[in-house]
């Protein structure tokens, strides 16, 4: 797998990013558009500190690839819109529709990638800078 990545001293395109299966809850789609974001450029001049080894770019469509266990509202071959917004599904917040108000996934920072044979993060749960 190819992708843009950011190491904390420069960005670069590598052709030896490996991924995970997607787990629980999770869901691999095939990007077929991408755009750059000022967030993304953010992350490469420090105004937004996040750790690296990042796969960036969070704003993307495509298409599910895979769909890991207890996704139950997409399915393989669905077009898909990217959120850079994670919410669980479960919460006060989500039970009443405001999925932008949960808190149970803040702040986390997924490493579903490999790079270099080392764990390497996902940039807004999207990194939709990276293709097969």
């Amino acid at each position: 797998m190819r992708g843009v990545v950011y190491d904390g001293t420069d960005y670069q395109l590598v052709d030896d990013l490996g991924v995970k299966d997607p787990a629980a809850g999770e869901v691999v789609v095939r990007i077929e558009a991408a755009g750059l974001c000022h967030s993304d450029l953010s992350v490469i001049n420090g105004t937004i500190p996040f750790p690296t080894p990042v796969v960036l770019g969070h704003e993307g469509a495509g298409v599910v690839e895979a769909v890991g266990s207890s996704v139950t509202t997409v399915k393989e071959g669905d077009h898909v819109v990217l959120s850079t917004l994670g919410n669980c599904g479960a919460c006060q917040y989500c039970d009443q529709g405001k999925p932008t108000m949960c808190r149970s996934t803040f702040g986390l920072r997924p490493q579903p990638f490999t790079w270099r044979d080392a764990p390497a993060y996902s940039f807004a749960n999207a990194s939709v800078f990276a293709e097969r």
